[in-house]
């Protein structure tokens, strides 16, 4: 089942009678319930593109996009917002926490916009805490715990609402090599065992080494799609041998190895 179906989408950016840039030409794209896919590509590719138009901040030029069955493409803001809150899950590189709010509070905030029970929120948070490992820091402030534990704060944030799909954008971008692996660990496990539905969009072959696929993006459109085997060290190398080919800014190379 398709929880998320892109079809002919293009983003032309500039107006008429002025110079135009084409970020995304016909690309097609589709997601099922419980995968977890990867999007790469070089600096410029369409990437952030290609998320902020999944993630309805901003309008394709053409094409349709399909999430959870419906077109956020036909709303009107105010649905468009409700639609956001209640099918979207985000995980951004500078993890988008408010300082002046508990870890705790953080995680509840989807919850306490919907109106949810104190009880049911509780419930909830007390689940996802355990399983993302952060319950002795609920109480603390986020300047008081480490980045890891900042991350797994806003993954449990992102997933606190049960969304249709989790957006995750260099999710471990901010972070060292131990806790992009805490991260990344905590998200394939999410995966696996809450079947949650990920795409993720990195630079980093370590993080992408968690996928199950990796669809490759090159110039706005799509250049190649990989699939993990059995091993994992095996698809590193795959991603490794692809990014090679694509060329393009990819120095920042995770130091962790699978």
């Amino acid at each position: 089942m398709n929880v998320l179906k892109a079809e002919g989408l293009s983003k032309v950016y500039g107006s008429m009678g002025k110079l135009t840039y084409t970020a995304l030409e016909n690309l097609n794209l589709s997601v099922n319930k419980g995968e977890f896919v990867g999007v790469m590509g070089p600096s410029g590719s369409g990437k952030t593109t290609l998320l902020n138009l999944l993630s309805t901040v901003d309008k394709p030029t053409s094409g349709s996009i399909l999430i959870n069955g419906k077109e956020p493409g036909k709303l009107n803001n105010k649905q468009l917002a409700l639609f956001r809150r209640r099918e979207l899950g985000f995980i951004f590189q500078d993890f988008n926490l408010l300082d002046t709010l508990t870890i705790k509070e953080n995680i509840l905030l989807p919850l306490v916009l919907e109106g949810v029970s104190i009880k049911e929120m509780n419930t909830r948070v007390a689940h996802f805490a355990k399983f993302l490992g952060i319950e002795k820091m609920l109480d603390k402030r986020t300047y008081e715990v480490s980045g890891g534990q900042r991350q797994r704060a806003a993954i449990a944030r992102a997933m606190i609402h049960d969304p249709a799909i989790l957006l995750a954008d260099e999710l471990t971008g901010n972070l060292d090599s131990k806790a992009a692996k805490d991260v990344m660990d905590s998200l394939q496990q999410l995966n696996e065992e809450q079947q949650a539905t990920i795409l993720m969009v990195t630079h980093d072959p370590f993080a992408a080494s968690y996928c199950e696929r990796i669809i490759f993006i090159k110039d706005g459109r799509l250049f190649t799609e990989i699939r993990r085997g059995d091993n994992r060290q095996t698809f590193f190398q795959q991603i490794l041998d692809v990014l090679s080919v694509l060329g393009g800014n990819f120095n920042d190379v995770s130091p962790v190895r699978v």
